[in-house]
């Protein structure tokens, strides 16, 4: 190529992994911080669409291993989005991925767990001759990894992943000294996890991988200069970009009504548009995709409603923009103003408080979806009241005890059916579909103890939790709190003590590991961190930095009662909030039936 040329095309795993691609993480990418959440969706999705495929054509291959060949060319590819390479004169043999580098690690790793456990000797060498390069003296070809990444994460990615067996013995990704070897290790125990959980109902790992080589397909753009490529990156990530799924529908549902009634229609859609923009509108049909289909999405969300324009013809045109509407009204009443129009002013409060916390930090949307079809269904403000408080709870128990974005949303397509068959909301709230078993009561005491608390979910697990804490610690006053834009999570003994108050008082460096991290040493903070603060004695630290920055935070202002910090006070306030978040989130399972 020449002359900033760009080159696109179609290309199935087995040629992108395939002698004639060699791939680095330029040192200016971040590094790999794909956590557990995204392994799960990704193997769950990669593992669904074959079986879906397995159901209509049968099994890919032969039990000697080959394939039978008019069933891979039945077999339907899955798209797994798209890449950006970079391949210019400072890039060597290697392209520079400049957009794909988490899928591209993470499809390694998993072809490297899938290598490890496969009996058959010609899939499992297959398989490793994708990740790595074997020395071919014949051809002057030097031994060598397929994907390079960050130069100072390469060494554990070989130890670990890339060298054959490497995946056999699981390792605990709290074992990693970094965030990208705890991504690292969390990708192999996800993998191997799902993957054995799946191959135990007599499901077999060869015909697995050989989709993934055969039928899992992404497009890539290459092109030889590094400004073009960021240029792609831009436009290839740009909002409101042309011909999305909010563009086709509304240019096929306007073209069905008639014309004395499409300009007023258009008005809505462009109203709703105006409002939240183009991709925040396609944010609100997938919330009516989720209401209407109820499963785990196969195909963009324009294919599946083009499915439902075959079958319910009736739901295409006005019926679709109302629809729209309504979904978006809601939204904006229940979720964006946080308003319950209950006849209890504490209700209401509680109510705002909650939905606030949800929106701003609970890390997906799929209680949004339970929360606008159960309004929509019933129209109830007082059981409105106790089933967001209960699908709250529950799904924040799935949440810290494992369940991904796919499982938690799986969750919810059972209670949107539940709504379906049921004539009343009771039914609905009372349901044992909100409700914690006994076993999870362990599994959520065994996440909030967690030594790397703090890191965990990417971060978003210790901000949710102090933010919901703190939120009941106002239930009383009947006062609608509102949040800043920069809430930060502080650590009360710093993670780096310099100063001889702290290593004084923490003087067992095994044990101040140990805790540091842990939820009891944790606290909300308004505004920027202070580096230079953290390491401040105690008093000097809260008087200078938490009181002035705890805003409205009680769980902060709650640190004005000690005079120092020590590892019996870190133990003690851990131990209390454990047990409110037990209190919060687990205890209330036996409360009365609603009626």
């Amino acid at each position: 190529m020449s002359g900033s040329q760009i080159d696109a095309k179609e290309e199935f795993v087995h040629k992108l992994f395939g002698e004639d691609y060699l791939y680095q993480i330029p040192q200016f990418q971040r590094p790999f911080s794909w956590t557990e959440e995204n392994f799960v969706d990704l193997i769950d999705d990669l593992i669904d669409a074959y079986s879906t495929n397995t159901e209509r054509y049968g099994c890919l291959l032969k039990d000697n291993g080959s394939f039978y060949q008019h069933r891979k060319e039945n077999y339907e590819p899955y798209f797994l989005g798209s890449i950006i390479l970079n391949r210019g004169t400072d890039t060597g043999k290697r392209y520079d991925i400049i957009d794909g580098q988490q899928r591209l690690t993470s499809i390694s790793i998993l072809l490297c767990v899938l290598r490890d456990r496969i009996e058959h000797e010609g899939w499992a060498s297959s398989l490793d001759d994708f990740v790595q390069e074997e020395e071919n003296f014949a051809k002057g070809i030097e031994g060598q990894v397929r994907l390079r990444i960050r130069d100072r994460d390469q060494p554990f990615f070989e130890d670990n992943v890339l060298n054959r067996g490497a995946t056999i013995d699981v390792r605990d990704p709290q074992d990693g000294n970094t965030e990208p070897e705890e991504n690292i290790l969390q990708a192999v125990k996800t993998f191997v996890e799902r993957l054995s959980e799946w191959e135990g109902d007599s499901n077999d790992l060869e015909s697995l991988a050989a989709f993934l080589a055969q039928r899992v397909i992404m497009v890539r753009i290459t092109t030889d200069s590094l400004s073009s490529a960021f240029r792609l990156f831009n436009v290839t990530n740009a909002r409101g970009m042309p011909l999305n799924n909010a563009d086709l529908l509304k240019s096929e549902n306007l073209s069905y009504i008639n014309k004395d009634e499409r300009d007023e229609y258009q008005h809505k859609w462009e109203d709703m548009e105006e409002e939240v923009g183009n991709e925040g509108l396609e944010r609100f049909i997938g919330y009516m995709r989720h209401i209407l289909v109820k499963e785990r999405s196969r195909k963009s969300i324009y294919d599946e409603f083009s499915e439902v324009f075959v079958e319910k013809p009736e739901y295409r045109g006005k019926n679709f923009v109302d629809e729209l509407e309504q979904v978006f009204d809601i939204h904006r009443e229940r979720v964006y103003s946080a308003e319950l129009n209950s006849s209890e002013v504490s209700k209401n409060v509680y109510y705002h408080n909650l939905v606030t916390v949800m929106r701003d930090f609970y890390p997906s949307d799929e209680w949004v979806v339970s929360l606008i079809e159960f309004d929509k269904q019933f129209e109830d403000e007082e059981l409105l009241y106790e089933f967001t408080k209960r699908i709250e709870r529950r799904l924040t128990v799935d949440w810290l005890t494992g369940s991904s974005h796919s499982d938690r949303y799986t969750r919810v397509y059972r209670i949107l059916r539940k709504m379906e068959r049921s004539e009343h909301a009771e039914d609905v709230v009372n349901s044992d579909l909100l409700k914690s078993s006994a076993d999870d009561r362990g599994s959520f005491e065994n996440a909030l103890n967690l030594r790397n608390f703090y890191r965990k979910g990417n971060y978003q697990w210790p901000k949710y939790i102090l933010m919901r804490l703190n939120m009941e610690r106002y239930d009383n006053r009947n006062v609608k709190i509102q949040y800043g834009e920069n809430i930060n999570v502080e650590h009360i003994l710093p993670r780096n003590p310099a100063t001889g108050y702290w290593t004084q008082r923490f003087s067992d460096e095994l044990e101040r590991e140990k805790w540091t991290n842990r939820l009891g040493n944790l606290v909300l903070l308004d505004g920027r961190k202070n580096y230079k603060a953290s390491n401040r004695p105690f008093p000097k630290k809260y008087e200078t930095y938490f009181a002035e920055k705890q805003n409205d935070f009680a769980i902060t202002n709650e640190l004005s009662r000690h005079d120092s910090w020590t590892p019996t006070k870190l133990k003690s306030r851990h131990k209390q909030l454990v047990g409110e978040c037990i209190d919060i989130w687990i205890e209330p399972i036996a409360e009365p039936t609603v009626s």
